[in-house]
């Protein structure tokens, strides 16, 4: 009887698992508009047990307005869309606001989410419709193959100017491995499942039905029960060369081992790249760039990633390429894409910027190290002769050396020649945002810096015209300022340096307040500080004249009394600082 009722009650178990299951596999579909065309994150997130989680996220940008979101509805779990506007920071895109909607899902169920911007904030942008939207579709569903036993984040990703973008992020549950993309994709060309492991490449057009399995540790398809001509040999060019794509992403790669393979296998390319003859031109010629790309791509990461140097007893990974062979020197630069269509694959611009570092190994270290910024930009946008594809190096460089610049004038020397480049809407954003934090500064430059007068430790009004005849490097900092203490062991080097030389005086100006004035006093004593230590009472005098919104800051007066520079760099920059106070020890009055 017992035995009986195991059955009876395994059963039962076993059929609400099936109904469970079968409930999961029918997907909700939630598509729409937003009214505005912004850029938005939409999140649904799912609540179960008291715990909170992310089921999808899609990411809209001023590209369409319209979404689309495919995913499976749990049993005793509530859920809710939340839409975060975005703005544009001073770097990237964040966060304005965030508005919150319930919403009941079930599963099979197709919603059509109409969302007003301009009605948020009141809670009343918000409609929905009985119908599913009625735009083209692309689906891409499949299954991951893993051994983790954890949730995996899975995006389908577009290209803008080379780079890949994230138009949606699926999660995939821990008990699950499918996962179901639906998306109005209103243009074809390349596209990529991305995850932490890989990104794989995926040729989609409007109304493209994909299905396949793939290996979640390499991104490889195992295989396909719809897919397309292109997608078929993207998948065999991904086989082709799996075995050295996985040596490249080594930490450090073998040179002698990955050369074994990627020898013979340039043959092969050019083979490969002949028989690319789907009957789709735009996918031809777009993917024989790819497969260029891809062979240059593996050669170039194993190149970097295997250039080492010695510094200090230790072995560090360069930032430059070098002991490159004549092999590779050759090859490289006889396979070098010129091709504007490299900014439509995903890896387009970090092939540009790699293969323009590429062209600067034929200088030795000691160059190499005694290069200015100026002199590395110019190099690396004359590497490329593509004017399209420079405004890509450029906006790279602005990203790069954007803590490194310190003033106007080196915004000038550095980036102002090419200004041309800076078209395209995101090189010229990233371009006059980084002019626009320097410009205000060209007010100063050139005029008198002796109109303030502050007291000094014992009481003593200093002015600057005490130091007519002499260069001052001023130090603007306050006791309650952690980055501004972290500079003093390099300041104190910079001073030791000029030790003797009655030509240069360094003066410290503290923000600190009136009422904490022994509180500075104390720090002077502590830190054995040197020079002309004065103090403005929470930047009356000095720091609100010269827009001190945020310090340590370094200014410079020249022989005359007028101001050099108002922006210096930090001493821990000690080479670079000495060669603005040599400058100008250098120039008569």
């Amino acid at each position: 009887m017992k035995k009986e009722i195991k059955i009876v009650l395994c059963a039962i178990f076993c059929f609400v698992n099936v109904i469970n299951v079968l409930a999961q596999q029918k997907p909700a579909e939630i598509s729409g508009v937003i009214t505005q065309k912004k850029n938005y994150e939409i999140t649904i997130v799912g609540k179960a047990e008291g715990k909170s989680f992310r089921a999808i996220q899609y990411l809209i940008d001023t590209a369409t307005n319209k979404f689309s979101i495919v995913m499976p509805v749990l049993a005793n779990t509530s859920y809710e869309m939340r839409v975060a506007v975005m703005k544009m920071g001073h770097r990237r895109l964040e966060t304005d606001y965030v508005v919150n909607f319930p919403l009941k899902l079930v599963a099979g169920q197709k919603l059509n989410i109409a969302l007003d911007e301009a009605a948020f904030k009141a809670k009343k942008g918000f409609i929905i419709a009985k119908q599913a939207a009625k735009f083209p579709m692309t689906q891409v569903s499949g299954k991951v193959v893993t051994s983790l036993k954890w949730a995996i984040d899975l995006s389908l990703e577009k290209v803008v100017e080379g780079r890949c973008q994230t138009i949606e992020t699926y999660t995939i549950a821990k008990s699950d491995s499918t996962f179901n993309f639906n998306l109005p994709i209103q243009k074809e060309g390349l596209y990529y499942l991305s995850s932490a492991r890989f990104k794989k490449r995926l040729y989609l057009k409007p109304n493209d039905q994909i299905n396949l399995v793939f290996d979640y540790n390499t991104g490889v398809e195992l295989s396909a029960s719809k897919t397309t001509e292109a997608n078929r040999l993207i998948s065999e060019w991904e086989r082709l060369i799996n075995p050295l794509k996985l040596m490249s992403l080594e930490k450090k790669p073998d040179r002698e081992a990955f050369s074994a393979l990627y020898k013979p296998l340039q043959v092969k390319v050019s083979d490969f790249i002949r028989q690319v003859k789907t009957a789709d031109p735009a996918f031809n010629s777009l993917f024989k760039v790819a497969v260029q790309m891809d062979n240059s791509l593996l050669a170039l990461n194993m190149l970097l990633k295997s250039s080492t140097e010695k510094r200090g007893g230790y072995i560090y990974q360069s930032k430059n390429f070098l002991a490159v062979p004549d092999y590779y020197q050759q090859l490289l630069r006889d396979n070098s894409i010129k091709s504007g269509q490299i900014l439509q694959l995903g890896e387009g611009y970090d092939y540009i910027n790699l293969y323009a570092r590429f062209c600067l190994n034929h200088l030795n270290e000691n160059q190499k190290a005694q290069m200015g910024d100026a002199e590395r930009v110019k190099l690396l946008m004359n590497a490329i002769t593509n004017d399209s594809l420079k405004s890509f190096v450029l906006k790279a460089q602005l990203e790069e050396l954007e803590l490194n610049i310190a003033n106007y004038s080196e915004f000038r020397d550095t980036f102002m020649p090419y200004q041309k480049y800076a078209k395209p809407s995101s090189v010229k954003q990233k371009y006059e945002a980084q002019l626009k934090t320097f410009i205000a500064d060209t007010a100063f430059i050139g005029k008198s810096a002796a109109d303030f007068i502050l007291p000094d430790a014992s009481g003593k009004m200093v002015s600057m015209k005490d130091f007519k005849g002499k260069v001052v490097l001023i130090d603007v900092w306050a006791t309650w300022c952690g980055p501004c203490k972290a500079q003093i062991p390099f300041l104190k080097e910079v001073e030791e340096h000029y030790k003797g030389n009655n030509n240069v005086v360094f003066v410290g100006i503290s923000l600190d307040a009136e009422k904490d004035k022994e509180k500075w006093l104390g720090m002077i004593k502590e830190k054995a500080l040197e020079g002309v230590q004065l103090l403005d009472n929470v930047g009356d005098a000095f720091g609100r004249k010269y827009k001190m919104v945020a310090i340590p800051r370094f200014l410079l007066i020249d022989k005359r009394g007028n101001w050099a520079e108002v922006r210096c760099p930090l001493p821990e920059n000690k080479e670079k600082l000495k060669g603005y106070i040599d400058r100008e020890l250098s120039r008569s009055l």
